[in-house]
């Protein structure tokens, strides 16, 4: 669809390419930007090339209101060079590209090309997860679902499980049973609804099982939506101990599912691996891993943390302290309920009402030089606090005061009447909710401080020259988002929405850009072959490096050789 007010300029786009040979339909044009909303509500097109400058609507409201009324579609902005600017600043707010005027037709379809790939690209994932959740509800059958779900909950009598386990043909070994739980930190760079985050849960279990699989050790995923703690439960059976699986290479299967779940599906977690316990006491085990993985808060997300595997030798990663390990215990033996009182004994003072009233006194008077230093203080609280109190009881405490702030924030944009504030989604939520200390100063200003798109803030923009420096300085060494933002001290959530709203792309995309560039220069100016090639500017996997190359390109490293000679 083609929106400007200049007749000729949409005839001229209209008759002068042949849309269907590149496999686009034309559905309409417009003059301005309100008669191009009742068509573009009536088409829903995919791609939409409009001016900037138009009367009665311009541009860029166009596009504000298009992404208000959610309408999934790109828009690429055509300009004269007196707007070059403002096309710029409309790519960081979201418009897909930008051409100036008089516009040439190889340079268009460029884009346009770029344009079908990325949406092509988005319903093949899509396809995927919708197939992928599909496989899975079929695999596992929802009365094998809530029973998982109701044994990590509630204890059951050998009796009650064994009948049930032969019925749902559950095919675990019930005298050696390890219960996980997974805390998701970050779901990657595209943004999900809630529906999207279950979806990813699902993938992550089907992941886990898969994995664990093909080493001979079988296991279950359940997924768990809406807990307040965790993301998925996972029961593997071990075999007997004269095998040759065992405690030792869970935890190191579980470290590569960590790496996996990163390259795979661009989301880190942390894992909690309870001791080894029968069937009757998976509510018990749960509870264990839970508080394990809770050890995140202070070692950050990506960890994988076990149990004391007995009374007498304690496994990898953290262990718990005396204190965590009574409670959980106790929380075993007397129920759920039990549970939730000792978490509610353990308050944590660092989230005291009067601290808790001064955070929100700097987020209503959206004072980040004050907001900055009570969370210093608070995190400091937080970190000392957890030294003495269980890491599960400080969680808790910290996500009753994020539900508090959520709440007031609310209120404030009501007040405010913030009707162009952004939404905090579903995906924030949850990151909040599982962020560990190191990053809850991050976290909180990066949520609940309004900010002015259309004045980017002198600090930002330092801070991504200084992410700049250290990408083009380090890219050949596999650098990820989290290396870069580890670097420059931000959330990996924050950072990567403060990069893509300076730099006007994603930090994966940027890295690509700058990998293929120097792969090209390398292909053509010295004689280093093509896995060399792929080693020098960062990619470890070679056939990653081949496919990603093609896709950039449209041709395969050697052949890129070749053309260029």
């Amino acid at each position: 669809m083609v929106v400007d007010d200049e007749h000729w300029i949409r005839e001229g786009l209209k008759r002068t390419i042949d849309w269907s040979s590149h496999g686009i339909q034309f559905i309409g044009d417009a003059e301005d930007g309100c008669k191009a909303l009742e068509l573009i509500e009536a088409h829903v097109p995919e791609i939409i090339i409009s001016d900037i400058k138009m009367p009665t609507m311009d541009g860029m409201d166009l596009m504000e209101e298009i992404k208000k009324r959610g309408i999934d579609t790109k828009v690429i902005f055509i300009s004269g060079f007196s707007d070059f600017a403002y096309a710029q600043k409309a790519v960081k707010l979201g418009a897909f590209d930008y051409i100036l005027k008089p516009v040439e037709e190889p340079i268009l379809l460029e884009i346009i090309e770029r344009c079908i790939s990325e949406i092509k690209q988005k319903q093949e994932l899509s396809s995927r997860l919708q197939e992928l959740s599909g496989r899975i509800r079929e695999s596992l059958p929802l009365a094998r679902q809530k029973h998982l779900e109701m044994s990590l909950t509630r204890s059951l009598t050998e009796r009650e499980m064994q009948s049930t386990w032969e019925a749902l043909h559950i095919n675990l070994d019930p005298k050696r049973l390890i219960v996980m739980a997974m805390v998701v930190h970050e779901w990657g760079d595209r943004e999900m609804d809630e529906s999207g985050c279950s979806l990813m849960r699902y993938a992550l279990g089907n992941l886990v099982e898969e994995i664990l699989s093909q080493k001979g050790i079988r296991c279950l995923a359940c997924p768990l939506q809406g807990n307040d703690f965790a993301d998925i439960a996972l029961i593997a059976s071990l075999s007997e101990p004269d095998t040759s699986f065992g405690v030792e290479d869970l935890y190191r299967y579980m470290e590569g599912v960590i790496e996996d779940a990163l390259h795979v599906l661009g989301v880190r977690i942390s894992i909690g691996i309870s001791g080894l316990r029968e069937r009757t006491q998976l509510a018990s085990s749960f509870r264990e891993a839970l508080t394990i993985s809770m050890n995140y808060l202070v070692h950050g997300p990506g960890q994988v943390h076990t149990a004391p595997m007995d009374g007498s030798s304690a496994g990898h990663g953290s262990k718990p302290r005396p204190a965590e390990q009574l409670d959980y215990r106790m929380a075993a033996c007397m129920g759920q309920l039990a549970a939730d009182v000792l978490l509610t004994d353990h308050k944590a003072d660092s989230l005291d009402s009067a601290l808790s009233n001064r955070i929100l006194h700097a987020m209503k008077l959206m004072d980040a030089g004050r907001l900055s230093e009570l969370l210093d203080v608070q995190t400091g609280l937080l970190q000392e606090l957890i030294k003495q109190t269980p890491a599960i009881a400080v969680r808790y405490e910290m996500n009753m005061h994020i539900s508090i702030l959520l709440s007031k924030w609310q209120e404030l944009l009501q007040a405010k009447d913030h009707s162009k504030a952004s939404t905090i989604t579903h995906q924030r939520k949850l990151q909040l909710y599982r962020c560990s200390i190191g990053d809850w100063k991050a976290m909180i200003m990066g949520t609940f401080l309004i900010k002015d798109t259309h004045a980017p803030s002198i600090a930002h923009k330092r801070t991504i020259e200084t992410a700049l420096r250290y990408i083009h300085d380090n890219y050949h060494l596999g650098i990820s988002l989290h290396n870069v933002a580890e670097k420059i001290y931000m959330n990996p959530s924050y950072f990567s929405r403060v990069f893509h709203e300076e730099v006007g792309e994603t930090l994966s995309r940027y890295l690509i850009r700058i990998r293929i560039t120097k792969a090209k220069e390398l292909l053509e100016q010295t004689p280093l072959k093509v896995y060399e090639v792929a080693d020098r500017v960062g990619y470890r996997d070679f056939r990653h490096f081949v496919k990603t190359f093609k896709e950039w390109e449209g041709m395969t490293p050697a052949q890129y050789r070749n053309y260029g000679a």
